[in-house]
């Protein structure tokens, strides 16, 4: 008894402070707000499209992206068609704002988004659906 009663305490403890997101929270389209690298404004924007058959279409740093993406947990990863999957942890994500940490060459960079209205959101980038 003592053993399953230490073992519901460690589940209890390893929980707190986790968040599971799911992946139909982050479908649509997001236009990025900021891009700090270790607390300083980069001045880099993106724009990310999520689609609900689990593909993806992105403008970072006037670079284009596409491929697969899911959820596990608070991670969200990408895979670009020809590149590795990256993992990124989702800091916080709420119906119109989504907050992404990642670690490039040991700097800590958070993308703070906003979900876009294409039709009302100025200069939104136009992605092809295919090339």
């Amino acid at each position: 008894m003592r053993v399953l009663a230490a073992l519901m305490v460690t589940l209890f403890i390893a929980s707190c402070g986790y968040t599971s997101y799911n992946q139909r929270q982050i479908e649509g389209q997001w236009f990025s707000d900021s891009w700090t690298s270790d607390g300083e404004e980069t001045g880099m924007r993106a724009w990310i499209a999520f689609d609900s058959d689990s593909t993806y279409r992105a403008i970072f740093n006037n670079g284009k992206e596409q491929g697969k993406y899911w959820i596990d947990g608070y991670k969200l990863y990408t895979h670009a068609d020809g590149a590795e999957a990256i993992a990124v942890k989702i800091e916080s994500l709420e119906e119109d704002k989504m907050a992404l940490q990642m670690n490039r060459s040991g700097a800590k960079e958070v993308l703070m988004f906003t979900r876009a209205n294409v039709t009302t959101v100025p200069g939104s980038p136009d992605i092809p659906d295919e090339e």
